[in-house]
């Protein structure tokens, strides 16, 4: 959960090639490093323990905005993750046994728990509290369902069906692997219900849906570290550690139509700058020490440990604050602001509306904000952990223990917790509606709520009700050209349902508001239908460059692929224009490439010819060439690649690489090439920028080398050299151990990291 620069730190070490992961408590230390405190003790203020009443007070918030309490200590005891019931109901998930001392001993201890808040009288304080589960791992993420309850205990999703608020039968294990990885800072998390019905996770390339009562697991891309959100179009919004916000240009698994074909295109993008405004010094930062981590002042110079990422979707904020970000970052005590344009191709950029300031800060160096989410009542809750021990003890440095003890910050409270409402002093919350039990008809009129969550709630119980009798109801709001909202969400609760009448989508294609537009469009390519009343709305659908991707897309999902041949023919400088073409031909793509030979543009049927090889399902299996001694050398890196070295977190599973994080693996050549350049850089490190395979990648931070970490030895990084060389489309020598030994003793007195240019020699 929580990172290698930082105070908080939420996500993976970042890494250039591959992340290191040091095992034990103060081995964050590196040779070479200097840990001359940047401010001298003297001049650091005092860190108490504030109640709830001071501790609001400390909190400088934007003008015009007030934050009261919600819940507070045992309510609420290490609460990071919150989920809404159709009754307005938070269903927390309590990791009550992170770091609870400063070594990290009994991390494993089950004492984690589900509960359920509630706010009977309506005054804004949770007053009643019920224990859902009890006895889980170190529960990281929940997901409340009409019927039951999607959470994480360990590494496993589990699900458990509910009567009310009581638990029935036995937990339903969803995914066994969820939360795979190494420690703590390396575990998926989030579960978002999209406006797809799927579920998302950060650090995670798997999405989940319940369809025909069985759970699913599908493929999608990776994203970020801590916490996804989404806007009121549907796309996902994450970060990593130093990047406040990242934004994907269009709607999930837009590329992903063909389900055996993985596609190269990245369309995530930061948004905004990572500049951090403390109001207090911070030296509690685990690298602090080192040149431009703090100001002049002895302050966060950009964020270290961003997480918690949301997009507001409420009725109390005044408009310009409507579907503006707001992300945490812990190591800075504060909570900043980003707002988010988009150009013509829906390419996200951010700006900072509050300038040098932050939409909140405070001086209180106990305050840990860890998620967002815009409440029932249209406020936006900040669940604060309120827990000094924010760095994880894999990375635990010699110089941030002594920071930690010096300032009592090992010293919680028994029970420690704090949630806040920021709420717009000029607006009152709004009433909660109470929608469950309510009949799918009632249903409906919520998805024109002016509150996200309202309508989110109302379009997944529909869903979940499975009750196709509605189906009519909802035509009629999907055709409303005058609420953009429902007509968003009714379109999506179709699709859940499993109904695509055209009558939806021709009022929907006409109107004026590109979203609606383009969800229509979304929702026609996944009907796969020939039918002649969806060619006929395809047809006369205006093209303009906000519907061009999504248009190609549903023409050649639905029988009308010659047509969408000829706009991308003629729209072929336009960024990702074959990649949309390709994913609406889906497994049709070897239909077409046989019907169409080979085609005049070559970077188009380049990715057709992928793409046909592909259209059913993959049918090689990753190191099958290899074997004997190579291949239990290559199944063992598989397993070190996702748990004890991490190296998933920053290239991602399918060794892609992640935006800001990682550069690809495959194909590169500084993975399938001299196998010895390869082991130098696992074992010091490398700064960027690094040109991969033509393309110039410039990764966030270092990635740190691995000789330091205790818990892979030579054999094991020959394990994980062996798997990257020979996973995916790769295919090279395995390599021993003896190897990396030579290459460690040969390397054993260098401690700084390599650059391109001295291992390109």
């Amino acid at each position: 959960m929580f990172s290698f620069h930082s105070k908080l730190a939420l996500g993976v070490v970042l890494g250039l090639l591959l992340p290191s992961s040091l095992s034990i408590a103060q081995q964050g230390d590196r040779k070479g490093h200097v840990m001359k405190d940047p401010i001298p003790q003297s001049k650091i203020p005092p860190s108490p323990y504030l109640d709830l009443k001071a501790a609001t007070k400390a909190f400088k918030v934007a003008d015009g905005y007030v934050v009261e309490p919600v819940a507070s200590g045992k309510d609420v005891n290490m609460v990071l993750a919150v989920s809404f019931d159709g009754n307005g109901r938070a269903w927390t998930a309590e990791m009550r046994s992170y770091m609870p001392n400063i070594d990290g001993t009994g991390e494993d201890t089950p004492n984690g728990k589900i509960r359920v808040l509630e706010d009977t009288d309506a005054d804004g304080e949770i007053d009643k509290i019920t224990i859902f589960l009890d006895g889980l791992i170190l529960p990281r993420a929940v997901a409340v369902t009409s019927d039951g309850c999607l959470y994480t205990s360990g590494d496993v999703l589990y699900f458990t069906k509910r009567e009310g608020l009581k638990p029935v039968g036995k937990p339903i294990i969803v995914d066994k692997g969820y939360a795979r990885g190494g420690n703590a800072e390396h575990k998926a998390n989030g579960l978002l219900y999209g406006h797809d019905n799927w579920y998302y996770s950060a650090k995670s390339s798997s999405r989940y849906r319940r369809i025909n009562g069985t759970w699913t697991k599908q493929s999608t891309n990776f994203r970020g570290q801590w916490a996804v959100a989404k806007d009121d179009w549907g796309r996902l919004y994450y970060n990593n550690n130093s990047t406040l916000l990242q934004g994907d240009q269009f709607s999930p698994n837009f590329f992903r139509g063909n389900p055996g074909y993985t596609p190269k295109t990245k369309t995530s993008h930061r948004i905004g700058s990572n500049k951090t405004n403390p109001i207090r010094i911070t030296p509690g930062v685990n690298r602090a020490y080192m040149k431009g981590t703090l100001d002049k002042d002895g302050k966060l110079a950009n964020a270290t440990a961003a997480c918690g990422v949301h997009i507001y979707r409420g009725d109390n904020f005044p408009k310009s604050a409507s579907g503006m970000a707001f992300v945490c970052e812990p190591a800075g005590d504060l909570v900043k602001a980003i707002k988010i344009e988009r150009d013509q191709w829906h390419k996200p950029s951010g700006s900072h509306p509050y300038g040098d300031e932050e939409f909140l800060a405070t001086t209180d160096e106990w305050f840990l904000p860890c998620n967002l989410y815009t409440a029932p009542d249209g406020t936006l809750w900040m669940v604060d952990m309120y827990f000094g021990l924010l760095q994880h003890k894999t990375y635990m440095t010699s110089y941030l223990r002594k920071q930690y003890l010096s300032r009592g910050l090992d010293k919680p409270k028994p029970s420690t917790g704090r949630i806040y409402r920021i709420r717009y002093s000029s607006n009152k919350p709004s009433p909660v509606p109470r929608l469950e039990g309510l009949a799918p008809a009632r249903l409906i009129e919520f998805l024109s709520h002016a509150n996200g969550t309202i309508r989110d709630t109302a379009q997944r119980l529909i869903v979940e009700s499975a009750d196709i009798s509605i189906e009519k109801a909802l035509v009629e709001v999907a055709a409303d050209n005058s609420k953009p909202l429902g007509q968003i969400h009714a379109l999506w609760a179709l699709e859940g349902l499993g109904k695509f009448p055209a009558a939806a989508f021709q009022p929907a294609i006409k109107s004026q508001n590109d979203a609606v537009v383009n969800t229509a469009l979304d929702v026609m390519a996944l009907a796969r239908s020939n039918d002649e009343s969806m060619s006929k709305i395809l047809k006369v659908t205006p093209m303009k460059p906000s519907n061009m991707h999504t248009l190609v897309r549903a023409m050649a999902a639905n029988g009308l692929a010659d047509q969408a041949l000829d706009i991308v023919s003629k729209n072929a400088k336009v960024n990702y224009i074959n990649e949309a073409f390709i994913s609406g031909l889906g497994s049709d793509a070897k239909a077409f490439q046989k019907k169409h030979g080979k085609l005049a543009d070559k970077a188009l049927g380049k990715l057709l010819v992928s793409a046909a090889k592909t259209a059913k399902v993959k049918t090689t299996v990753d190191g099958a060439h290899l074997k004997s001694q190579a291949l239990a050398s290559f199944k063992r890196g598989k397993e070190s690649y996702i748990t004890k070295a991490a190296c998933f977190g920053c290239h991602g599973g399918d060794g892609a690489g992640l935006p800001n994080l990682g550069p690809p693996l495959t194909p590169s050549e500084w993975v399938t090439g001299d196998p010895e350049r390869l082991a130098k850089l696992m074992l010091v490190g490398m700064t960027g920028p690094v040109t991969v395979n033509g393309t110039k990648y410039t990764p966030a931070a270092v990635m740190p080398g691995i000789k330091h970490n205790p818990s892979l030895k030579d054999q094991d990084v020959a394990d994980v050299m062996t798997y990257i060389r020979n996973a995916w489309a790769n295919k090279s020598e395995p390599v021993s151990a003896a190897l990396v030994k030579k290459t460690r003793t040969a390397t054993k007195d260098r401690n700084t990291p390599y650059q391109e240019k001295d291992l390109r020699k």
